[in-house]
């Protein structure tokens, strides 16, 4: 069937001190960064403020079977995101909401958006959800007809929103955006909002007092950003080997690990999963049980981050940890 779009008409707008706009045709507005909840292209529910929260998103409307305008917004901001730098391009998010959900099923989605970005989210919900959220955009409804032929005609909002990390958004992008514009923009942006420091943590540590095995460390380690744990350190211990335990039904097998990469949340050193390893020696054995006793946790990016863990005995790992494997989220 064919479509048409109905392109939202936008002017240029040049900003009085030098802001964004003044040479891209970037439309200044301020938009708070709504909160909603779409279902993803992975079938799971996405909550917009908490997922893109903190980083430069671009939101755009459109449906699949567009033919021009949606395509080619989805085209240029691939292509300049693709020039940032790793540490640059994990701060952005794109986000396409489809305003055609009866034609547009999540599989469409998925296949559409991944052809430009395999980053790239698509969202999906009903009519009268997406026609809420453009509301909240400062946008007016989608228009979705069918003449007599069975020609569909779909008119939407057609620019492009970015929010910054500080949760607002302060311009819109109309459709002709150069790929030069969104580039220019995006630096001066990057360099306005530079990225925080990454921050870390280590809480719930624990060394397992062994008088003829091996000592465990268990601990939580959570940060801010993606990172990676490179040495642990025990205090009279030195350096504590990284070890991963792996379970099936009838198995478990150990592995050791020079460096374990964490995602931005909370991992956990717990039994069965991810731990350290420390042995004593005949000039230095492991403290009493209930000792306090130092953990430092050494990470690529977020440095050296100091615990103070308690020494536990085995019988006391089921009650002390509560838990059963590594997580990460």
């Amino acid at each position: 069937m064919a479509a048409v779009v109905s392109l939202l008409a936008l002017g240029c707008a040049t900003g009085a001190d030098g802001a964004l706009g003044d040479s891209s045709g970037a439309v200044p507005i301020v938009i708070p960064r709504p909160s909603f909840t779409l279902m993803a292209t992975d079938g799971a529910p996405y909550d917009f403020a908490a997922r893109t929260a903190g980083k430069f998103t671009f939101v755009e409307f459109g449906y699949t079977n567009c033919p021009d305008v949606c395509p080619i917004h989805l085209a240029n901001l691939s292509a300049v995101l693709a020039n940032l730098t790793p540490t640059e391009r994990a701060r952005t998010a794109v986000v396409f909401i489809s305003v055609d959900p009866d034609r547009d099923s999540l599989a469409a989605l998925r296949q559409y958006v991944g052809a430009f970005d395999k980053s790239f989210v698509g969202l999906r919900g009903t009519q009268d959800e997406v026609n809420a959220i453009l509301a909240k955009f400062n946008f007016g409804p989608a228009m979705i007809t069918t003449d007599s032929t069975g020609a569909t005609f779909v008119s939407h909002a057609s620019p492009v929103v970015l929010f910054t990390p500080n949760d607002t958004a302060h311009a819109m992008y109309p459709f002709g955006t150069r790929q030069a514009d969104w580039a220019r923009d995006l630096a001066r942006l990057l360099k306005e909002y530079p990225a925080a420091a990454p921050t870390a943590s280590v809480s719930r540590a624990y060394v397992v007092a062994a008088a003829a095995a091996p000592s465990a460390v268990y601990f939580e380690l959570e940060s801010s950003v993606p990172d990676t744990i490179v040495a642990l350190t025990v205090d009279g211990f030195g350096s504590a080997m990284l070890h991963e335990t792996s379970l099936s039904a009838a198995t478990a097998s150990m592995a050791m690990r020079d460096r374990i990469p964490v995602p931005a949340g909370i991992t956990r050193f717990a039994p069965g999963g991810l731990h350290g390893m420390v042995s004593g020696s005949a000039e230095r054995s492991m403290p009493s049980r209930g000792s306090a006793i130092g953990v430092t946790v050494v990470l690529a990016r977020g440095g050296a981050i100091r615990a103070q863990g308690n020494v536990i005995a085995f019988t006391d790992v089921d009650t002390a940890t509560a838990l059963r494997g590594s997580a990460r989220r």
